[in-house]
């Protein structure tokens, strides 16, 4: 058996044990984690050797419906490590939630989806991934019960909704008027005026799903105000899925230098005003999972310039489109490493930082590594994948990475302020739970390990299929 069919067989595998869980009686809890750790270690086990396999060229399934190289490679090994963190951090909360096999249930199913968005090469397989990942991120949302988080599901419910509306113009736009409705393959763009449809309509999707500005409106009050063990799951495993198609998608689509063109500036003007709407709106609160829930809005922000070298580069100048490719995978797997703990860890500090570090050293040593990663202090991992961004997004404007630079220099008003929170002398905290402080501490080890290497992981990329 090659490597590449193991890997689809251990994606199965990683989907049939959330289905089993939910079969298992509701008293049998010892059993629904079981699963669900056997579960998230072998999509764990399946990335890993699909980012070996990809080292050496792209990887087709299902006839090239299906394509990954060591782009979406990186990514679904982000998802991987990212669910393994949160499923640390829940532990045995999850039970309390009046529907908790459902946790158990639905993360091997948003991995098993996430597998699939970030490899799809068909828009039909885009669009069922999409569904998959989307609905199961809803339900997620509202698994705690509590008032906020059912509120918040709504809200995500109603934005989710409309986000696969204009998805579903983009694959009717792309399969009814390009591709024909024999063949449902990506296909160039090279009409301008077909892009001037299809793109927009593709953004404005992805837009929603990621919190892009003027697309963000839902993200306060989905990530701010939900329990932050569930958010840990949306915002760092299923997030990536939506990543990986928007590089993909826009770099199918910018083969000619008219329409990357117009892509790129596009992509540029949306990312200004989104790290710049996320660091300011940052710097108006001290609650830890607010800012966490601004940030968010602000790193995608910075994944946005790099999509924007990407989208002009493609046709261009295909080295320097790898490296903003590269940056891409590399910055997502900061954000994931950083984001998943931290959300956990938010929902016990509610209260305030203030005096962390007397109550629970080791959880405030490894929160302040993850933020200042997010920050991107070197030799942090966070580091390299704004440096990689900035060094691709150079050859298309040196404005837009001066804007970065700026931004970058704004969120560490917000990040310092949150470790001197912890930092201080006076406790206002209670102790992070044991299960919390072995998320934050594994997210920081990674952070500083795949900090160190991260240049070498960047002689691995290869160009995106």
């Amino acid at each position: 058996m090659q490597g590449y069919e193991v890997v689809l067989y251990l994606v199965y595998a990683t989907l049939a044990l959330g289905i089993i869980v939910p079969v298992i009686p509701r008293r049998q809890l010892k059993i629904h984690r079981m699963l669900a750790w056997l579960a998230v270690i072998i999509f764990f086990v399946a990335s890993s050797i699909l980012l070996y396999n990809t080292t050496a060229g792209a990887v087709e399934y299902y006839g090239g419906l299906l394509v990954h190289d060591s782009f979406t490679a990186a990514i679904t090994l982000a998802a991987a490590i990212a669910a393994i963190m949160a499923l640390m951090a829940v532990d045995v909360d999850a039970v309390l939630w009046p529907s908790h096999p459902a946790y158990y249930s639905l993360l091997p199913l948003i991995l098993f989806g996430v597998f699939f968005m970030a490899g799809s090469y068909d828009a039909l397989v885009l669009l069922a991934s999409w569904l998959v990942v989307s609905i199961a991120s809803y339900v997620f949302i509202a698994l705690p019960g509590d008032r906020e988080s059912r509120g918040a599901a709504v809200r995500y419910i109603i934005m989710g909704a409309v986000a696969t509306l204009f998805l579903v113009f983009w694959v009717a736009l792309h399969t009814g008027i390009q591709a024909g409705l024999s063949k449902f393959a990506y296909k160039p763009y090279a009409d301008a005026s077909l892009a001037s449809l299809a793109v927009p309509a593709l953004i404005a999707a992805l837009g929603f799903k990621l919190g892009i500005v003027p697309f963000h409106w839902w993200l306060p009050s989905v990530y701010g105000r939900a329990d932050g063990r569930a958010v840990a799951v949306v915002a760092g495993v299923a997030k990536l899925g939506f990543i990986a198609a928007l590089a993909r998608v826009l770099y199918a689509a910018s083969v000619s230098p008219e329409v990357s063109s117009r892509i790129a500036l596009v992509l540029a003007a949306l990312a200004v005003v989104t790290m710049t709407y996320g660091n300011i709106a940052a710097l108006t609160t001290r609650d830890l999972q607010l800012i966490l829930t601004y940030s968010s809005i602000a790193q995608i922000g910075y994944i946005l310039v790099a999509a924007a070298a990407l989208a002009y580069l493609a046709p261009a100048d295909p080295r320097y489109a790898t490296l903003a490719l590269a940056a891409i995978a590399i910055h997502s797997l900061a954000y994931a490493l950083s984001k998943s703990p931290l959300f956990s860890a938010a929902q016990e500090l509610r209260g305030g930082l203030r005096g962390l570090a007397l109550r629970s050293p080791v959880a405030a040593l490894s929160a302040s590594i993850l933020l200042m990663s997010l920050l991107g202090v070197p030799p942090l991992l966070g580091f390299w994948g704004k440096l990689y961004m900035f060094l691709a997004a150079i050859k298309y404007s040196l404005p837009l990475v001066l804007i970065a630079l700026v931004n970058s220099g704004v969120s560490a008003a917000y990040y310092a302020l949150a470790i001197r929170e912890m930092l201080a002398k006076e406790v206002k905290v209670s102790t992070v739970k044991d299960s919390i402080e072995a998320s934050l501490l594994i997210g920081a080890l990674l952070t500083v390990i795949l900090g160190l290497v991260a240049p070498q992981l960047l002689a691995a990329f290869t160009p995106i299929y």
